[in-house]
């Protein structure tokens, strides 16, 4: 029989329904059985029905009418109030009558707080209600729905109220020769580097706080009805996104049409997202059809290949902003060759057989292969799938940590000097394959070791398990085209020490034969030694030997810690090879806090110019972007060395200072 939560300490639907007598149970307690002892070992001490003979089924009888009398006292009481069960907050539903007492009160359903605006006082109440601790204590199911709902209100004002905030900031921004108009008022373009502003404030990407920049100035210019929606909590953050990017391309005049189309919809403020765009998308087409076909053309300059990491530890490749008729024949595609791979007999459900059949389109898995040879293994034999062989998993080869084949295509590097924590980079191109690969691993080297099991980095696709750092330095360490570097990193992973491998004399890449194999990608076997060769001075860091497999490679650190000493400077304008490489060391990517533009595409600038007698040395210049080298010049903006490697503080327009040191490694 179901139950429901009843306020004021009221009684359950049973309860409601055994009082007024159209309920019985199932079965008889066990008070009513005067043959069943009291049960000692539970701890059962009460006085039972025919218990030393002190309490008869008249006495019974006469407790239950007492407690059935107060039962039905209760119920009368909530009947009276309208409210003799407590009912689920399910918008549509009756409303309940009524303020209930509690720290709730007021935020049952149809209750004051239940739809109050979303104001610091609704913030007070909530907070009433929930408790201390956020225990919720006394709060009933109902009363905690309408506290969520008071929340997410809560929480689509403050979105409002940042983006007036940043609307202000643009007002204060305008583009040289901007004007403010309209009914916001607002420029029709803020100046260059605001973008920058927010993001450093934010600590987000400038891309993202172009995106809010672009928000704010629609709400506020051309989108009231959106505004006020997410000001009341009708609309969330994701929403107001999706209604302004379908606006993008209208008017004012045009936008507000729209707006008043989508928000004639009945009950807008129960659409989820995709509803919502649905029906934005057709208001824009209604009001404006060749706005829609602009939007889809400017997206395809936006057409691009996105490589990101993913929570799991895999990695994600999308195409973004494709045709939507090529997306939908490749989806249709990739469908029939997994049904194909499924009749041929390859294990998986159908979204493992459509990746394997992506992969396979780029000749990174060979299913039917891969199933050939599994077939053509005894069971029982090694290999056998049976035994812990890949077999057809569809994944291809890999490493094998106790000697057997494996690819040469992967890079590895390592950190730790044995006397602070640290990093190395690898740089190789693969063997014997027909395609040439250059991949970054950086990682420590107590996980290269096995002494540790932390993570490592794969430049492009993120952070990567030990297992993973292990298998790329297996494979890298048989071809002959990897290259090692180490960096000693502070506590932190903060870069301090850095040196370039130089092969040992009895590095097989000086003779180009392996030792232990004729094929030149025989992987290592057994993790790799890293081995003190010279302590040096005092204040450095030695020079010491890694070997790994064939490879044998010398390592002399020289710092990059303290003070600068200028020691690398250069003579003109330009850096030298070796400064280069060593301001790519500190900083991988642009020096600004929030651009991750990667050094090597980005312009190697001088905080101070150097036709203004700046240095070109490790102290006063790095990689920073075409964008932000920019703004940097601009009138407002100042970039200033630190006297140290690798730190910088940038001046913004604000007057607010952001320091910028170097880049932190996996330590």
């Amino acid at each position: 029989m179901e139950q429901g939560p009843v306020p004021d300490g009221g009684s359950t639907r049973d309860e409601d329904a055994m009082i007024a007598g159209d309920a019985a149970w199932d079965d008889e307690p066990p008070w009513l059985d005067e043959e069943l002892p009291p049960d000692q070992e539970a701890g059962d001490d009460r006085d039972w029905p025919g218990d030393a003979g002190d309490r008869c089924g008249e006495a019974v009888a006469a407790e239950a009418g007492r407690d059935g009398a107060e039962y039905a006292a209760v119920t009368a009481r909530l009947i009276a109030a309208g409210i003799e069960t407590a009912v689920a907050h399910v918008p549509g539903t009756p409303m309940t009558p009524g303020i209930k007492a509690g720290p709730a009160g007021g935020f049952g359903q149809s209750e004051p707080l239940d739809t109050a605006e979303p104001v610091p006082a609704l913030a007070w109440a909530a907070d009433y209600a929930s408790g201390d601790r956020r225990q919720f204590t006394g709060v009933s199911d109902d009363e905690l729905c309408g506290l969520m709902g008071a929340r997410q209100r809560l929480e689509c004002r403050q979105a409002w109220e940042k983006l007036m905030a940043l609307a202000e900031f643009i007002r204060r921004r305008p583009a040289p020769g901007c004007r403010l108009t309209g009914p916001g008022p607002m420029p029709q373009v803020w100046a260059e580097g605001t973008a920058a502003e927010i993001s450093v404030q934010f600590s987000i990407t400038q891309r993202a706080a172009d995106g809010l920049l672009s928000l704010a100035w629609d709400l506020a210019a051309k989108l009231p009805l959106t505004s006020a929606g997410l000001r009341d909590g009708i609309l969330d953050l994701d929403k107001t996104r999706t209604i302004a990017a379908h606006c993008a391309n209208l008017s004012p005049d045009e936008a507000q049409q729209a707006e008043r189309i989508l928000f004639s919809t009945p009950d807008i403020d129960r659409k989820t997202r995709t509803m919502i765009r649905d029906r934005i998308a057709r208001a824009v087409i209604e009001v404006n059809p060749e706005a829609a076909r602009k939007n889809r053309d400017e997206g395809e300059r936006e057409r691009r290949i996105e490589v990101q990491p993913e929570v799991s530890g895999n990695s994600m490749i999308a195409g973004r902003e494709l045709p939507p008729l090529a997306v939908l024949r490749m989806d249709q595609k990739l469908t029939a060759r997994a049904r194909q791979l499924k009749r041929l007999g390859v294990t998986g459900n159908l979204d493992e057989l459509r990746v394997l059949a992506f992969l396979e389109t780029f000749g990174e898995a060979d299913p039917e292969g891969d199933l050939a040879r599994a077939q053509s293994v005894r069971p029982g034999q090694d290999g056998d799938p049976a035994d812990g062989d890949p077999g057809n998993s569809g994944h291809g080869p890999r490493p094998d940590r106790t000697g057997g084949a494996g690819p040469a295509d992967g890079g590895a590097g390592y950190a730790d000097s044995g006397t602070g924590q640290g990093r190395g980079v690898c740089t190789c191109g693969a063997a014997g394959s027909g395609i040439a690969a250059v991949v970054h691993l950086t990682a420590p080297v107590l996980t290269l070791t096995e002494l540790a099991g932390r993570p490592g980095v794969l430049r492009g696709t993120g952070p990567i398990d030990p297992d993973q750092v292990r298998e790329l330095a297996d494979a890298a360490s048989a071809n002959p085209k990897t290259s090692y570097q180490f960096t000693i990193t502070d506590r932190d992973g903060r870069p301090i020490a850095h040196a370039r491998g130089k092969p040992r004399a009895n590095d097989f890449t000086r003779s180009r034969k392996p030792r232990n194999s004729d094929k030149p990608d025989h992987p290592a076997t057994g993790p790799p030694r890293l081995t003190l060769v010279d302590p040096g001075p005092p204040s450095g860091h030695g020079t010491w030997l890694y070997e790994h497999g064939d490879r044998e490679i010398i390592f002399a650190f020289e710092s990059l810690n303290g003070d600068c000493d200028h020691r690398h400077q250069a003579p003109g304008h330009d850096p030298g090879t070796h400064l280069r490489h060593l301001t790519g060391v500190l900083h991988t990517e642009c020096t600004f806090p929030t651009c991750r533009t990667p050094q090597h595409r980005a312009d190697y600038e001088h905080s101070a110019p150097h036709d203004q007698g700046g240095i070109t040395c490790l102290c006063t210049c790095g990689p920073v972007c075409r964008r932000n080298h920019k703004h940097k010049q601009g009138p407002a903006w100042k970039l200033d060395g630190t006297g140290k490697p690798g730190y910088f503080t940038w001046k913004l327009p604000s007057g607010r200072t952001y320091l910028s040191g170097p880049d932190l490694y996996p330590i």
